[in-house]
């Protein structure tokens, strides 16, 4: 075979192996970048009202600035595949993430939210990896304040009880997780297991997250469950925590009435019960127009034996114009009122103080 023969033949072989290529991998049909940036400008009263600019978190903003891929295939039989990544954004500085030294702090990882693959079909999901928990975006739906990422029922939820194990993030994120979802109708429900992979006890650092809603029209009802272990081979129960709730949202017309009960109980280093936390959220948002106000009270109280000065009232007046569907200039006033010994409430106000947080910004969702 001479030298243009043997070219051509190459050539042939290349196209055929590449197109074979092409036609057994499956390729991700629908691939998007997602996310959100806002930027908040605001000031503290405890802080002698210093000017602060937030773009990734802390008290200013509204929502958390993030950016991920994410993208999904028809296999055919109603049978979807899908997979998300995505990381935290310091839209004010320009940072990649937030920070963080430990594999529990969601800053620590470059996904730090998501990096996970689901399989799904009409009847609901199986997803590994890292997650959002299903316990979260359970209270979420019924939370005065929709968990804003900051002055909202969020970070009561995520600091009621205990301590980090090195799968989850305060609750809000659980990596090496194995989750199920079911949605049959109205009903919606999320089991994930976060397995701890410690050598020689399974149920170290190993964690439950159930979350569970049923939404039919104008009612929405749920209730969830977490139950994370230490992460000592000795006792899982040393650092122990758990922490359950149930909520309710009821729309009537442009108004939406909210709340929810919680509770958190955790064990120290020892295994012995350290912490015993309760809280409540009520509140109500009115549309009109693309306009939005909304009013939230948050109580969270200290029930350890013998504590006095336990208890943190927090009040939240919140005004959003929706320019579009995606962008959002906002305003906000927190007071909070915590005890020398009172729990972080929803404006995490600082202990033994009474003090006003008052911003605005800007948010843009793509």
């Amino acid at each position: 075979m001479n030298k243009n023969k043997l070219t051509a033949a190459l050539k042939k072989k290349a196209l055929g192996a590449a197109i074979a290529v092409a036609v057994s991998t499956p390729a991700f049909a629908d691939v998007t970048m997602f996310g959100i940036v806002d930027i908040g400008i605001g000031m503290d009263s405890s802080d002698n009202d210093v000017l602060r600019v937030d773009g990734g978190e802390g008290r200013t903003i509204e929502l958390p600035s993030i950016w991920g891929i994410k993208g999904s295939e028809d296999l055919g039989g109603g049978l979807t595949a899908s997979f998300a990544l995505e990381s935290d954004l310091e839209a004010s500085t320009g940072g990649t993430n937030r920070g963080g030294s430990t594999l529990s702090d969601s800053g620590a990882r470059f996904w730090a939210r998501q990096a996970n693959i689901s399989l799904s079909n009409d009847m609901g999901s199986l997803t590994l990896g890292r997650i959002y928990s299903p316990a979260l975006l359970a209270i979420a739906g019924v939370d005065p304040r929709s968990f804003y990422e900051s002055q909202s029922g969020l970070v009561q939820y995520a600091t009621i009880s205990g301590t980090d194990n090195t799968n989850t993030h305060v609750d809000v994120f659980l990596a090496n997780a194995i989750q199920v979802k079911f949605t049959p109708g109205p009903l919606n429900v999320g089991i994930a297991y976060g397995a701890g992979e410690v050598a020689g006890d399974t149920g170290a650092n190993s964690n439950m997250h159930v979350g569970v809603t049923y939404a039919a029209e104008d009612l929405t009802v749920m209730a969830n469950y977490i139950k994370n272990k230490g992460n000592s081979a000795v006792n899982d129960s040393f650092n122990e925590n758990e922490k359950s709730a149930v909520g309710a949202k009821y729309t009537m017309g442009d108004i939406k009435l909210a709340g929810y009960y919680i509770k958190g109980e955790g064990n120290n280093a020892a295994g012995v019960q350290d912490t015993d936390n309760e809280g409540i959220a009520l509140g109500a948002t009115f549309t009109s127009g693309s306009n939005e106000f909304d009013i939230s009270y948050y109580q969270t109280k200290n029930e350890n034996t013998g504590v006095t000065d336990n208890e943190t009232d927090d009040i939240i007046l919140a005004y959003r114009n929706n320019l579009s569907d995606r962008t959002t200039l906002y305003a906000k006033l927190c007071n909070s009122d915590r005890g020398a010994n009172g729990p972080v409430g929803a404006c995490a106000g600082v202990s033994g103080e009474n003090e006003t947080f008052y911003g605005f910004g800007v948010f843009h969702k793509f």
